[in-house]
Order: C-alpha cells, then structure tokens, then sequence
C-alpha cells in the first residue's frame, strides 16, 4: 500500500487546523489555495475567472503547486491541468489545498482546510447529479405531469441535502447562492430539455400539452448574474433556455412541427432572443458564439453560413469571437463535399510523417479521438471496429488530436485495451484542428478512394449513419 498520499493529506490537514487561527489573523482577507495532482497532464497549472487567466503556476517535483490571492474579488475560480477543467470557491482568508488523481479527475478531487466544507459539498452535489442524471433522461419519457412530480422528487433529495448542511455548518451568503443556484439550475435545465429529449410526440404536440406554469420560474431567471455567468449549471441551463424559447417561437410563425438545429429562420430567432434578453457583454457574446458555432458545425449549406454570421456580426462585441466564426465559415466552404482533404501531415505508428490526402487509398471514414474525452476515446473506437466488421470495404482511420509522441498515444490506446491499428497523430494539432474544424470532437470525415469529401460533419453515433456508409459504398 502506498502511504505518501495518505501521509501528505494528514499533513496537510495538521497544517491547517493547527494554524486555523493564525492563518486566518496572516491573511489579511487574502486567500491561499494549493494542491497536489497525481499523474499531471502537463508541468503546469492555469488558474482562471471569467474566462481571463489569474495566473499559471509550474508543479515542483513533488507535483504540488500554492498561490496567494491578494486584493480579489470573492467567487467562482477554475483550475486548468492541460486537459481538463474544475471550479473552486474562493473567499476572503480561504486557506485551501486539494489533491486528485488525473486518472478519475472529479471523483478524487478531495479538498482540505479553511473553505474544505464548502468546496466539497460543492463538489460532492456535482458528481450527485452525474449520479442522478440516468433516472432523469428515464422519467423524462413520461407524460408531463409524472415528469413533473417525479423531477421534483429528485430536486429535493439534493435540497434536502443542501438544507442539512446549512443547519450543521455556518455558511456564507455566496456559498448559499452557489449551492441552491447548483440545485435550481439542473432542475431548470432537466424542464426546458424535456420537450427535446422525450420521444413520445414532435416538439410542438408536447408544448401544447404542457400546464400553464410549467416554465413559471422562467420570471424569476436572471440572464445577468455577474456571480454565476461561468458556473456550469447556470451556463448549461441558458444554453438549453434559448434552444426552446426560440422553438416555442418559431412554431409561432411557422409551420414547422418538430425541432430542427439547422433551420436557419429557427437559428435567427435564437440569436435574436439572446441579443433581447442578456445585457451582460460576457454572458451575451458567450451565448452568441456558442450557438453560432454549433450552427456552422450541423449545417450543410454555406449559404445559410453566411446569412447567420452577418446578423452574428452584428449582435457580438468579441472581436476574436467574430475573427473565430469568420474563419470557421471559411474552412467549412473549403471542406464541403466534393473538395479534397486539404494537405495536413500525421505521424504513423513509426514516426514517419504522412500527407493525409496520400494516406487514403480506399473509400475511408476518418474519426478523431482526444485524451481528456476519455469516455469518447473508447466509444469511439469501439463503435469503429463494430462498423468495420460490417462495412469491410471502408478503411476506418483514427487521429489522435493532442500534442502527443507515438510512445504515448500507444500506452494511452493500450491502458484503455484498445489496438494501436490504423491509428495516427498530427504533426501540428493546432493548425490541424483548424484546417479540419475538428470540434466537436466526434465529427468524421467521409472521403472517397480519391481524398474527395463525401461528408465532413458525419457522427459514428448517428442512426443515420450506416446508410452514409451504405450510400458510400454503392458509389
């Protein structure tokens, strides 16, 4: 058995406790916050708030990093390892340090010392919720008024919860914001998903079935609340808001029955609805572009591309956002169908380099895989093999989209039981990633025998994707 990590948290716990009083006098209404990460993705950890770095911190050679906060602002921070990202609680004269485990990243996440109680609650009613979020898709195929009650029911265990640990521990009032915000928003989120994820009848039959105060709290939603505008419950919850109030209108002067991502008029009402109802500049350029680039990402028609960016351009302040759109536009009408792979070099299993147009000698499905989607990594070359075995005469060709060496990209592929066949890296992911328009990371690339572009928006997971292969064999 390995003591080290135990030792270092009983340390670390010592530490804290036995200084509680005097760290709270040498503070000053200053914070500390530390850690220790197990198997770091990378030499370095970035701390962020509202999108803006606070600083990178290298780990020593014991994989620990410490920063002070000097002159904050209370509230929600994040920490970036390389690959994947967590929040954390700051308030005045915190005295924080945590450690995890890269391999089971949330799960292992355990924090100790002033702001502990918070950080882990916090953190405990987040994996809560992963717990939760099966029973929730399940009932969400029941009539609306089961849904309902059964939703609240799984609503109140949490509160229950929260209401708990009010009544043990002394709370501050931005923790009590942050935590019933967690509980609000996820409830809010799992109502205005419904009508999207139930299966029974099209999306207008189901809103026509809904009662009158279905969305009631809709009045109470503040789309500007400067303490959550990063918090992952709050921004999920708005994304899904506007995909349904911009459905609810367009049935209203359309035709249409059932929800289409890539209808153009419907998307215009989005961005329309956004520009109307969020007056905070961070949180409306943040909507604007996620939901500009979700549009480019499914549509196939590039003239839509254009009239969506133009009404874009004009809602948006962020400069970079526009620049980013702009460039996706323009490499999405240099990847549509009937166009060659542009030249971009990969490293086989043997570290020579290749073109990836010259790599393709039969009709190929090429797919991406990155070491932070971990569950995406094996499903993705799961779902490969089986489609191989059916479809023998498409060569299934994966990339792995990380700066990474072949030594590593094998021992990852290995420690997930997985072949290293047909498998590849890029030489420069980042321009790679770019020239691709590789996000989200489970589109595919459809090419004939030539290199030439069948689809370059498919999805292994598609129902409809086995007649695309179908249909590409039959060419």
């Amino acid at each position: 058995m390995n003591c080290k990590p135990i030792l270092f948290l009983i340390a670390v716990t010592c530490c804290f406790f036995s200084c509680q009083e005097e760290k709270k006098a040498n503070l000053n209404g200053n914070a500390f916050f530390g850690g220790e990460i197990v198997n770091p993705n990378s030499p370095y950890v970035v701390i962020l708030k509202n999108n803006t770095v606070v600083d990178s911190l290298y780990l020593d050679k014991d994989n620990r990093f410490s920063y002070t906060f000097k002159d904050f602002e209370p509230g929600l921070f994040h920490f970036y390892d390389g690959r994947e990202v967590q929040s954390v609680l700051i308030q005045p004269n915190d005295s924080l340090m945590f450690r995890l485990n890269t391999m089971d990243f949330d799960e292992s996440l355990v924090f100790t010392g002033i702001g502990e109680k918070e950080n882990n609650f916090l953190i405990d009613l987040f994996l809560l919720n992963d717990k939760l979020q099966d029973s929730v898709l399940k009932i969400s195929q029941l009539e609306p008024d089961e849904f309902e009650e059964q939703l609240n029911q799984i609503k109140q265990i949490k509160q229950d919860k929260l209401d708990a640990f009010k009544s043990k521990y002394q709370t501050t009032a931005l923790f009590d914001k942050l935590a019933q915000a967690k509980i609000n928003y996820n409830y809010y989120y799992s109502k205005e998903a419904y009508p999207f994820i139930n299966y029974r009848e099209n999306e207008r039959q189901i809103f026509d079935e809904l009662s009158d105060d279905f969305y009631s709290y809709r009045d109470n939603v503040n789309y500007n609340d400067n303490d959550l505008k990063e918090y992952r419950p709050y921004v999920s919850f708005l994304r899904v808001h506007f995909n349904n109030i911009a459905l609810q209108q367009h049935f209203e002067h359309s035709k249409d029955s059932e929800y289409n991502n890539q209808n153009i008029d419907y998307n215009i009402d989005k961005l329309n609805l956004i520009d109307q109802k969020v007056s905070d500049t961070f949180t409306k350029n943040k909507l604007l572009y996620y939901n500009m680039v979700k549009f480019i990402n499914g549509s196939q028609n590039d003239e839509d591309f254009d009239k969506l960016l133009n009404l874009f351009k004009q809602k948006s302040t962020n400069q970079d956002h526009i620049n980013k759109a702009e460039t996706l536009v323009n490499t999405y009408k240099r990847l549509k169908p009937g166009k060659t792979l542009p030249e971009v070099t990969v490293i086989d299993k043997n570290d020579n380099f290749v073109l990836l147009n010259k790599l393709i000698k039969d009709k190929s499905v090429i797919y991406f895989w990155d070491t932070s989607k971990r569950s995406h990594l094996r499903d993705v070359h799961l779902k490969a093999n089986d489609l191989k075995s059916k479809y023998p005469e498409i060569e299934f060709i994966a990339i792995n989209v990380n700066d990474i060496s072949t030594r590593e990209q094998f021992d990852i592929l290995q420690r997930n039981g997985l072949k290293h066949t047909n498998e590849y890296h890029f030489k420069k992911p980042n321009e790679a990633l770019d020239l691709l328009a590789i996000r989200p990371i489970n589109k595919v690339f459809l090419v004939d025998k030539n290199g030439v572009i069948i689809n370059p928006k498919g999805n292994l997971f598609d129902i409809k994707f086995e007649n695309e292969l179908l249909g590409l064999i039959n060419q």
